[in-house]
């Protein structure tokens, strides 16, 4: 179990949660700020192992739903102001858990998140400090994801509803009961469309004793450990890209320079990046496609490495990781890349996070056989 006490612990933790986040899960400006201020007036910031929680406790899921797309974190104050009233709430993942807590009548014992990623990550540990409620050191997917379907939520066919949605600005919505996963997420995307880019949402209130097969456990803590290994090995004077890869126990893909970038607000950023080459990779090409987050690549042209196993940017020099919101022509990236959680090391998995689940007709081969060992 880890405890946040310093601004440096915050950026230890959202550094390797960023990394972990398949250079998706959007910018935690916003959110970094919050937990600084947590740090700063002494409220209590860790994580809860699974198996320190009861059988029969309740954990909450929450998340914000919308789009990573260039533009998608403006301040949009003034145009809540012209649709009648601007910020309401800084941090809606609480009211959004306090709205499902009133629709279903159970308590939350804790919180727990759908996915490691910048805002996500960060946004679910502030909330669970200040509401005084524990943060289980686990989520649903080991990475970051661009769906609720895409999520072991999926892979297990857990319950979800109700679905609550607060946004910033005081709107409060639940879906009650819908035909699928993919239906609710295709909701909350539209709503977070008209809550002007990004909305809170509260859901899958299930019992430890559900949740334990299908979460990934420990993911909070290795956050933080993978982020501080890169600042030491980066205040030490040592290969900070190396010393991600060896935390993760992964591999360093590729390294290269941004010879094409295209791009589209989908309700997700759809894109890919073409990378050129450098040192050992010269003369070398890869092609990255994302949606949100990097699923799946071509090197030379020729299928490579996808989801579920992780593909992420990072700066080459201090091994910060990097958002495709930021991605700029010309611009030097080297790529890391680890093996896929264990739940989704199976045909549902597959199904759920895989090429095909992403219009892709490629058969998924895992990375650990793509790269030397």
């Amino acid at each position: 179990m880890i405890q946040i006490k310093s601004h440096v612990d915050v950026d230890d933790l959202l550094r390797g949660a960023d990394f972990m986040s398949a250079s998706g899960g959007g910018d935690p400006r916003v959110e970094r700020q919050q937990l600084y201020t947590d740090v700063d007036s002494g409220v209590e910031i860790s994580c809860l192992p699974l198996d320190q929680f009861a059988d029969d406790d309740v954990l909450v899921c929450c998340c914000y739903s919308g789009s990573i797309a260039p533009g998608s974190f403006d301040d949009p104050e003034q145009r809540a102001q012209e649709l009648g009233g601007g910020q309401v709430f800084d941090l809606p993942f609480i009211q959004a858990t306090q709205l499902l807590e009133r629709q279903t009548g159970k308590v939350a014992a804790g919180l727990i998140s759908i996915e490691i990623g910048g805002i996500n990550t960060a946004a679910i540990t502030s909330a669970a400090a200040r509401m005084g409620k524990p943060l289980a050191d686990a989520d649903y997917s080991g990475r970051a994801i661009p769906e609720l379907h895409a999520s072991a939520l999926s892979v297990f066919d857990a319950n979800v509803w109700p679905f609550a949605c607060v946004d910033r600005f005081g709107n409060q919505i639940v879906i009650l009961e819908s035909t699928s996963r993919n239906w609710t997420e295709r909701i909350s995307k539209y709503l977070a469309l008209s809550s002007l880019g990004m909305i809170g949402c509260a859901f899958a209130a299930l019992p430890v004793r559900e949740i334990r097969p299908m979460a990934v456990p420990g993911t909070i803590t290795e956050s933080y450990r993978l982020g501080r290994a890169i600042r030491l090995a980066r205040e030490a004077g040592e290969d900070p890209v190396a010393a991600a890869a060896t935390a993760l126990d992964g591999w360093l893909l590729f390294e290269g320079r941004v010879v094409k970038r295209e791009w589209a607000n989908t309700g997700y950023l759809d894109g890919t990046h073409e990378l050129a080459g450098m040192g050992q990779f010269a003369d070398q090409t890869l092609k990255v496609w994302c949606r949100n987050e990097n699923h799946v690549s071509w090197l030379n042209d020729e299928p490579w490495v996808a989801s579920p196993d992780l593909i992420e940017f990072c700066d080459p020099t201090t091994g910060e990781p990097l958002s495709n919101t930021n991605i700029e022509l010309g611009q030097e990236i080297a790529v890391v890349g680890r093996r896929r959680r264990d739940q989704f090391d199976s045909p549902a998995g597959l199904a759920a996070l895989g090429p095909r689940h992403f219009g892709f007709d490629l058969e998924f081969r895992g990375i650990e056989s793509l790269v030397p060992g």
